[in-house]
């Protein structure tokens, strides 16, 4: 009977254990708490459809600067740093790296010193991947890379001759473009641990430049020749762990300015046009230029290269124009003000005036803007929508 009684208590103690318990005040007060949440989410994604954005970014810059503190033109004060004439900047994610003659400092988004190095660096220049950066000496032999968190590994060691030129791609390949002993130019190959992967040598003419492609098993690189009698430039990929071309292009009496990537395709800027080739090296797109002067470039679009143009080698007569990855004019937009500076990011273009800034979107609507910038020398566009002016010795982020 005993026993019986016990079962019957452990049973009843097992229901009321298990019976869903009475709601209380508090939680209702909770869910109201939620639903008046969801309904501020929602009317600012109203709004920022009503204002007719391109995407939800500027919902996105509410939430992830919600705690940073805002000058009235939506300004704040980032970096500091020494004020020198040979500053090259370029952001890692939030982080500012700056590399100047005398040395090399890495800044975090709170304005705090991450690394700092003193070493000579003859011409300093940045070459930004995906989560690594390239700091190196054109014309010498020091290269070093760095995370956000600082130093990585010093490759200076793996420079036997001068410095041409280095590039880092999405996924953190890094091609190095040295003078070597016996040949023109030399092409390194290393992945983003740093181990090697591909070397080539020309013999017979100099390397301007070299990239790893997207995809991470080619390369291209560009030399320096003549076609015919006439100055060209040959563009020639490569499949990583093969020295013999598997595609062979020539830009005819035009010369190389930089090689990069759009929207995947391989990017040759020259100071006649624009030439886009896929990645077996078939013609994607070319645009030549409706004004004869590049002024300005940037490949860092979404799917598309921003170029400033001018009618004339020195004045303020300007064309900003955006082009898409198979060559075809997307937008173009007149201009009678001087340009400091340009730098495309995501769906953003940032063009930096003597007096203002104006961020445009790719099809060259105005999308934000903020005058009085006589302070900033040079603006990098972010992603997110947001942009860094970078002056003599302080750098500040703007939001829109």
């Amino acid at each position: 009977m005993n026993d019986l009684k016990e079962e019957k208590g452990t049973r009843e103690e097992l229901r009321r254990s298990q019976a869903a318990p009475r709601r209380s005040g508090g939680g209702l007060k909770r869910a109201l708490m939620v639903i008046l949440a969801l309904v501020v989410v929602l009317a600012v994604v109203v709004a920022a459809a009503w204002k007719d954005l391109s995407s939800l970014d500027s919902v996105r810059r509410l939430f992830s600067y919600n705690k940073v503190t805002q000058d009235e033109q939506g300004k704040v004060e980032m970096y500091s740093f020494s004020n020198d004439r040979s500053n090259t900047f370029a952001l890692l994610g939030d982080h500012l790296i700056v590399a100047s003659t005398t040395g090399v400092s890495i800044y975090s988004s709170s304005g705090s010193v991450v690394d700092s190095m003193s070493v000579k660096l003859t011409n300093p220049a940045i070459a930004v991947g995906g989560q690594t950066a390239a700091v190196y000496d054109i014309g010498g032999q020091t290269l070093f890379i760095y995370s956000a968190s600082g130093l990585v590994r010093d490759m200076s060691g793996e420079c036997s001759g001068n410095i041409l030129s280095v590039s880092v791609n999405s996924s953190d390949y890094l091609a190095l473009n040295a003078e070597k002993s016996g040949y023109k130019s030399a092409v390194t190959v290393y992945d983003a641990s740093g181990e090697k992967t591909f070397a080539f040598n020309s013999s017979e003419h100099y390397v301007i430049d070299a990239v790893v492609m997207r995809d991470c098993k080619r390369m291209a690189a560009v030399t320096l020749g003549e076609s015919d009698g006439t100055f060209a430039d040959t563009v020639s990929i490569y499949s990583l762990g093969s020295d013999k071309a598997d595609s062979v292009n020539t830009l005819t009496g035009s010369l190389l300015l930089s090689l990069d990537s759009v929207a995947g395709t391989l990017s040759c800027l020259t100071d006649e046009s624009l030439t886009l080739f896929s990645s077996d090296g078939t013609l994607s797109g070319s645009y030549r230029y409706e004004y004869p002067y590049l002024r300005g470039s940037s490949m860092g679009g979404d799917n598309y290269a921003a170029l400033l143009l001018s009618r004339y080698r020195s004045g303020s007569t300007m064309k900003l124009v955006t082009v898409s990855s198979d060559g075809t004019e997307m937008a173009s937009l007149d201009s009678s003000q001087e340009v400091l500076s340009m730098s495309a990011a995501g769906k953003y273009i940032a063009v930096l005036y003597s007096d203002s800034l104006v961020l445009y979107t790719p099809q060259l609507q105005e999308y934000a803007r903020l005058d009085g910038t006589e302070y900033a020398r040079s603006v990098i566009m972010r992603e997110d929508g947001t942009a860094v002016l970078i002056g003599s010795s302080s750098a500040w982020l703007y939001i829109p």
